[in-house]
């Protein structure tokens, strides 16, 4: 038998050193251009959700990597913010340095539930109206939900800027007549507060009136009030009305019914009167009452079920 020359062994232990240098540095290649393909998804921005947003919510920031998203009213999860009646919310998350500014369509005042914190905590926002639309500074991630009408923290904060007007005008008097101005003022304060007793024992008047009123003037009189007590008076469009079922309606004050959101008046409805509520738009609500259908405003009345 002839043995294999030395030579040979030697050429085919190269060739296999070859094969498998090459076989290496073409895996070693193809983990590159996966490393590559890796950075370049990496690399590609994030798709700013908050751009594709319902017209009816805006988020406006230039903050790299925001994300918005419309929650539901049963989303909220706080139960205090859901017993104001919530109008409509927007959960924004990213970096928590994130600046801009959310925008609701319509009237209201806007509440912000904290994601830093579990349970989330609720903070009133300064708040102001553009181009028909609420609108407040983005204070971190969370759920911005719009409120129906001025909430009773802003109404303490008119008050307290009203104040402090009356307190600068008087930087330019004297001592003596800075004591004097504060008198009048005391008595003005005790001046209004007694008008403020009348008008709560007219209310109770009101309230306990009989039917031989005649109902064209009591209309007419519970018209102008509804307006003073409802200032926005939004005409909503009726694209925005959605039908509600097992929706119940209880009236804060006594309410004009109307024939269309903010329409002519066709009726009233009693102080504490729980009706059922057919269908609603942003500020307005259809009930049913006394056989008949109409409208009144969202701001002062409770519910209960599903009414959103």
């Amino acid at each position: 038998m002839k043995q294999r020359k030395p030579h040979a062994i030697v050429a085919v232990c190269c060739l296999i050193l070859v094969m498998s240098f090459g076989l290496a540095k073409a895996q070693s290649m193809d983990k590159m251009d996966s490393m590559e393909m890796m950075d370049d998804k990496m690399a590609k921005p994030v798709m700013q959700t908050c751009k594709s947003l319902v017209s009816v919510i805006m988020v406006n920031s230039d903050t790299s990597g925001i994300q918005c998203r419309r929650v539901s009213k049963g989303a909220i999860g706080n139960d205090n913010v859901l017993m104001k009646g919530p109008i409509d919310a927007v959960d924004i998350w990213g970096p928590s340095n994130a600046v801009g500014e959310v925008c609701f369509e319509g009237g209201g005042s806007i509440t912000f539930l904290d994601a830093m914190y579990s349970p989330r905590k609720e903070m009133s926002l300064d708040y102001s109206m553009k181009d028909g639309m609420t609108c407040a500074p983005i204070s971190g991630p969370g759920t911005y939900v719009l409120l129906p009408g001025m909430m009773m923290d802003d109404m303490d904060k008119m008050d307290d800027m009203m104040t402090m007007d009356d307190m600068m005008t008087m930087d330019d008097m004297d001592d003596m007549d800075k004591m004097d101005d504060m008198d009048k003022m005391d008595d003005m304060m005790t001046m209004d507060d007694m008008d403020k007793m009348d008008d709560m024992m007219a209310m109770d008047d009101m309230d306990k009136m009989d039917d031989t009123m005649p109902m064209d003037d009591t209309m007419d009189d519970m018209d102008k009030m509804d307006k003073e007590m409802d200032p926005l008076m939004f005409e909503d469009p009726m694209r925005q009305m959605i039908s509600l079922q097992d929706c119940e309606v209880t009236t804060q004050f006594n309410l004009v019914v109307r024939d269309a959101p903010a329409g002519e008046s066709i009726g009233l409805i009693p102080f504490n009167t729980t009706v059922p509520g057919i269908a609603r738009t942003r500020n307005w609500i259809k009930i049913q009452y006394e056989a008949s259908e109409g409208w009144i405003t969202g701001h002062y009345t409770d519910v209960r079920g599903h009414c959103y």
